[in-house]
């Protein structure tokens, strides 16, 4: 909405317009605002739209959205016709809420998805339920941080709860979000953290002039990301629920560098992850339709850790190539395409149809639809990986090869780390705010790491699963971080970046999977202070760790490339601090380096 609109619907709100005038609400607007006080008194902004924005008079069901964005840019969210007025147009209601101490949410704000906030989730699934309109059943649905929300109020006691569709969530917050691998990502931890602790704080987003705490006046220019409920004609209640609001920062969390670490705020980033709740989404058992992308962080690894860590659970899955808002194509083979795949409409065409299955009481059967990359195709399966797919071992060889049998000489590729190496600034970890990850030709950005290739494949084969890196190494620091890509190179040079992974090789300990919080897939890390490892500088140690999970067509003369470094500075925190790093990669003998890819030929 232009800055215009904002301030003149701040002036009516304020009493400026003329009686008679009727008042054009903005794009966002909800036909229905209101406070719900919680259990302990907090009040929540609760936001409602219609089907022909009046209470149906059929009774409906309800799409519950819970935010820590502003209920109005949720409103906003998609194209036209935006993704609310998709289910509008399917005859739901569409319920949004401000999560406790965001927004124009009362609460204190000490961390995200807390346990008052989710603890809310009861409260709130059981209202909207009761409501004259309501035929009593509440679906959870919702994109990114609302993706995780969905996820939550699947683990809570809330009959009216049929199911959610979460897309694009994050099951482990440090694992997958703030600290893969174990390297703090600083893109994520400042970027979003300042961000989400402006807007809470009544500050603007884009514009550091405007504070609704400070000047009344300043509160219609925070329209989208702060909405005011109807009652609040004079943004009395607003300023009430953002003055001397307790909030958590970043630096929380910067010197928290274990899963099990307390942040300043007194929570670990475990704590509010959906995983925390695994015990509670294995007694519910509630259907769940699950959207990642294998461009997107790891949102594809969150759908299938929980695939994987609830074996009995209704789950489907959806895994496309598509950026974070799945908007746009993020597929590194077609650099060029910009429609999504599938479209918008096929999209919410599939949610839809999951939804309609679970409303009729049909069962739901475990699956998992994923794109292929490289292939423009989706397929099929019931387990991952798939049938058929079998494990093959590349070794690190002399020359920058991969041989598919290890050298019989021991021998060393040294590399001196590049620390300006990085993956840029539009990837996987950077689409969470809109831009879709762009990988061009990696050629010059290979340049400056240590590589190795294969031989060029003689037939088609698909990747479908989990790489899986052994490296033998010694640094010269006593806290390097290794970061491993793995890329397809095409006859005529191009470079295409495929997945990645990265760890700190303090946390290089293997875990028993028993003691983990969840399945986490295959050779696992449980990056708790205890289980640290010191480095020794010049002493060669055993690091074996996964590359986010990925589907690839590798075609007929492509080779694999295995990229190795030491650095991201584009979006990572730099290991060491400060001076050169220097690695010894071991091949072959005793101690040879080596990628597990799994394969099958393409049909």
């Amino acid at each position: 909405m232009a800055r215009g609109m904002a301030a003149l619907v701040g002036l009516c709100l304020l009493g400026a317009c003329a009686a008679q005038a009727p008042l054009e609400r903005p794009a966002g607007w909800s036909d229905q605002s209101y406070y719900l006080p919680m259990r302990d008194g907090v009040r929540v902004a609760v936001s409602l739209h219609f089907p022909g924005g009046k209470p149906p008079s059929a009774k409906a069901t309800t799409i519950l959205i819970q935010t820590r964005y502003g209920r109005a840019v949720e409103a906003r969210r998609g194209g036209s016709p935006t993704d609310i007025e998709m289910f509008l147009a399917r005859g739901y209601v569409v319920a949004v809420v401000d999560t406790r101490g965001s927004t124009a949410s009362f609460g204190p704000r000490d961390v995200e998805m807390g346990p008052d906030e989710r603890a809310d989730m009861d409260e709130i699934i059981a209202h909207l339920a009761a409501r004259k309109w309501s035929d009593g059943r509440v679906i959870g649905y919702g994109v990114s941080y609302m993706a995780d929300t969905a996820e939550f109020a699947l683990s809570r006691p809330a009959p009216a709860l049929l199911a959610s569709v979460p897309r694009q969530m994050d099951f482990d917050a440090y694992l997958q979000g703030f600290l893969p691998g174990g390297v703090q990502n600083n893109f994520l931890l400042y970027t979003w953290g300042n961000y989400t602790l402006k807007v809470d704080l009544g500050r603007s987003p884009r514009n550091d002039a405007l504070d609704c705490r400070l000047r009344v006046e300043d509160c219609p220019g925070l329209f989208p990301d702060i909405q005011p409920v109807d009652e609040d004609t004079d943004f009395t209640l607003l300023r009430q629920a953002l003055s001397g609001r307790r909030h958590w920062t970043p630096e929380d969390y910067v010197n928290a560098p274990f899963r099990d670490d307390k942040g300043g705020n007194g929570h670990s980033m475990l704590d509010f992850s959906p995983a925390s709740e695994l015990a509670g989404l294995i007694r519910e058992n509630k259907p769940v339709m699950i959207w990642g992308s294998w461009m997107d962080a790891t949102t594809a690894q969150a759908a299938l850790t929980r695939f994987h860590s609830t074996p009995d659970a209704p789950v489907e899955i959806v895994i496309t190539a598509n950026n974070h808002g799945h908007d746009r194509s993020a597929d590194p083979f077609f650099p060029d395409r910009v429609a999504p795949v599938p479209t918008r409409d096929a999209q919410f065409a599939t949610v839809f149809d999951f939804m309609d299955r679970v409303r009729a009481g049909k069962p739901v059967t475990r699956n998992i639809h994923y794109y292929v990359l490289g292939a423009d195709t989706f397929r099929d399966t019931r387990v991952w990986p798939p049938v058929g797919v079998a494990d093959t071992r590349f070794y690190f060889a002399p020359e920058g090869t991969l041989l598919v049998q290890p050298p019989a000489q021991s021998a060393y590729a040294d590399y001196t780390v590049d620390f300006t190496a990085g993956t840029g600034k539009n990837t996987r970890w950077s689409t969470q705010f809109g831009a879709p990850p762009i990988y061009p030709d990696r050629r010059e950005a290979d340049a400056k790491l240590l590589v190795f290739d294969s031989a060029a494949f003689d037939t088609d084969m698909e990747l479908a699963g989990t790489p899986v890196i052994e490296l033998f190494a010694a640094a010269q620091s006593n806290d390097p971080v290794f970061y491993v890509y793995l890329e397809d190179v095409a006859p005529d040079g191009r470079v295409t970046y495929i997945t990645e992974g990265q760890l700190r090789a303090i946390h290089r300990a293997p875990a028993d999977p028993e003691t983990l919080p969840y399945d986490q897939g295959p050779a696992p890390h449980s990056f708790r202070r205890a289980d640290a490892l010191p480095v020794t500088p010049g002493k060669t140690m055993r690091m074996a760790f996964a590359l986010n999970p990925t589907a690839a067509l590798i075609r007929k003369g492509h080779r694999l490339r295995v990229a190795v470094a030491g650095a991201d500075a584009d979006l990572f925190r730099r290991y060491p601090e400060e001076g050169p790093e220097r690695f010894r990669v071991s091949l072959g003998a005793d101690a040879a380096s080596a990628i597990t890819v799994p394969l099958r030929p393409w049909r």
